[in-house]
């Protein structure tokens, strides 16, 4: 049986993303896709990024969100493990 294999739409943008050179240009990568698609949390997202101002942070939030579409991101542990 084939299993179809599910990837996050942030995908398209993460070689932009991790070449930005600062944090605007991260930010204005990140928020100008958000703005175009329908990703799940999208305004909890735009609200997140444009809050950022650190280029290391702005990768990290990008990162994570990456792995919350695989389940595996920080802040999907609960606090008792």
């Amino acid at each position: 049986m084939y299993m179809k294999h599910f990837e996050s739409t942030l995908t398209t943008i993460t070689s932009q993303v991790y070449s930005a050179k600062t944090a605007q240009e991260a930010k204005t990568i990140i928020l100008d896709y958000l703005e175009t698609t329908n990703v799940k949390d999208k305004k909890k997202m735009i609200w997140d990024v444009s809050q950022l101002n650190n280029l290391t942070r702005i990768w990290n939030y990008f990162t994570n969100s990456l792995l919350r579409f695989e389940g595996l991101s920080v802040n999907s542990y609960s606090e008792k493990d």
